[in-house]
């Protein structure tokens, strides 16, 4: 099973620069929208935020295909402790032989991320370098255009 692990803040949405979050910020994008109902399998958001939070933003977000919720408020801890991962694995059912890929901002989840196997992808205005980091976007929406252009063409070429 494939299984597209998304964070929320920071990583779904991006707020100005320097701009402390307030909602007024969160607009909906019809393109990401758009983007992550194309995606095949399990669409799943694994955050440190509270489930109220979480769904606020969707809702202004106006995302909705999701298959699943794992917050803090589920789990009772907090990434990137091994224990959040443990929770969130079982929470969602993934076995080692499912193919995860995990789109955040933070690099200490991605590098806990990596330690299951797991394909790693920030979400950053800044590129870094990193052996725990596949892949590095600006923006989500660039992401998710990659990754989708990447399956069009493994279906085309079989």
């Amino acid at each position: 099973m494939l299984y597209w692990i998304f964070d929320l803040d920071h990583t779904l949405y991006q707020i100005p620069e320097k701009k402390k979050f307030d909602y007024k910020f969160l607009d909906p994008n019809n393109n990401i929208n758009n983007l992550l109902e194309q995606l095949p399998s399990k669409k799943i958001v694994f955050t440190n935020a509270s489930y109220n939070h979480v769904y606020i933003c969707l809702e202004i977000l106006k995302i909705n295909n999701l298959d699943k919720i794992v917050t803090r408020d589920d789990i009772l801890t907090l990434k990137p402790l091994p224990t959040a991962f443990n929770r969130f694995i079982k929470k969602t059912d993934i076995v080692s032989t499912d193919k995860c890929i995990f789109f955040e901002d933070s690099i200490n989840n991605l590098i806990r991320a990596k330690t299951y196997g797991w394909i790693t992808v920030l979400i950053s205005r800044e590129p870094i370098n990193s052996p725990f980091i596949d892949f590095c976007f600006p923006k989500i929406e660039l992401a998710l255009t990659y990754f989708l252009n990447l399956i069009k063409s493994r279906i085309k070429n079989t």
